[in-house]
């Protein structure tokens, strides 16, 4: 049985109250694969199932790649075969979604539970209260974010769609009215797993080359921090800051963790098996 880690609670008589601060664990992970990146996001929803210990997880892409949702088929929409010959990674998520495309981004992952991120426990999913730390990434670099459903035209804009770039929906955050990045779930009774980008810069040129059905216009539909920022700051103080706005929102303390560990911790024949499932195009190696 999971057990919630005893630093969170206090017992007060019958009552039981939670301390105002909480502690996740942080992991920063080097630039990986597609099929590593999202079997290690499947092992750290995994572990967080058996030791009740929220992770939040920084990372990002070795080569660009596109990722697909659980209930997708990729042939679909993604030209395989082109993909395969020119170096473009495929890997399937373990949440839905649609296809989403990674190269220049910052990537996040998060396990945890629902009173981790202040989520009443009546309620199955509150998008709105588990997003709010993007929005405040956001505002922390002088942009105005919203959630799509509080534009005026949101009913004549919303419209599900096979590439996560092109589908609106509800609690997609949009930024002078264009999407900017996608976020994707995974629940297990009141455990939570959630992995999201933000894109520095999207190459609409290179990307259509390997998706279908990439409308003429998506420069005018989803945006980027580039296409927003005169002046987009390094890689290292956009994670600080998303680290920070983390630990502001949900009243976070972070213990850095050494993403190594999760490995060292399971054979070389287990994470590579995990991998080939995900990893659709033919020989994609690990390095």
């Amino acid at each position: 049985m999971k057990q919630k880690p005893l630093e969170n609670r206090i017992c007060v008589g019958r009552l039981i109250k939670k301390n105002i601060m909480k502690t996740f664990k942080l992991m920063r992970s080097p630039p990986r694969s597609a099929a590593y990146n999202m079997a290690l996001d499947s092992k750290i929803f995994s572990r967080y199932l058996e030791d009740g210990i929220p992770v939040l997880r920084l990372y990002s892409w070795e080569a660009p790649a596109l990722t697909y949702g659980i209930s997708q088929q990729p042939e679909n929409e993604i030209d395989i075969t082109r993909c395969s010959c020119d170096g473009v990674q495929l890997a399937q998520r373990i949440t839905g979604g649609g296809i989403l495309f990674h190269d220049d981004e910052i990537t996040y992952s998060l396990a945890c539970g629902k009173d981790d991120i202040g989520e009443d426990e009546k309620v199955f999913v509150d998008y709105r209260k588990i997003c709010a730390f993007l929005i405040y990434f956001y505002q922390s670099l002088g942009l105005k974010p919203s959630f799509a459903l509080e534009a005026k035209d949101f009913k004549n804009k919303c419209a599900p769609h096979e590439l996560c770039c092109v589908s609106r929906e509800k609690y997609d955050i949009v930024i002078s009215g264009k999407k900017i990045g996608g976020n994707a779930q995974k629940r297990k009774r009141d455990a939570v797993f959630q992995h999201g980008s933000i894109p520095l810069s999207i190459d609409w040129d290179f990307l259509r080359r390997y998706v279908r059905n990439l409308p003429e216009n998506i420069s005018l539909e989803a945006t980027t921090l580039t296409q927003e920022l005169t002046s987009v700051p390094c890689r290292q103080i956009l994670e600080q800051k998303l680290i920070d706005a983390f630990a502001h929102t949900f009243k976070v303390n972070f213990i850095n963790y050494d993403y190594f560990v999760i490995l060292r911790e399971q054979s070389d024949r287990r994470i590579s098996s995990v991998i080939k499932k995900r990893d659709p195009s033919p020989s994609r190696s690990l390095h």
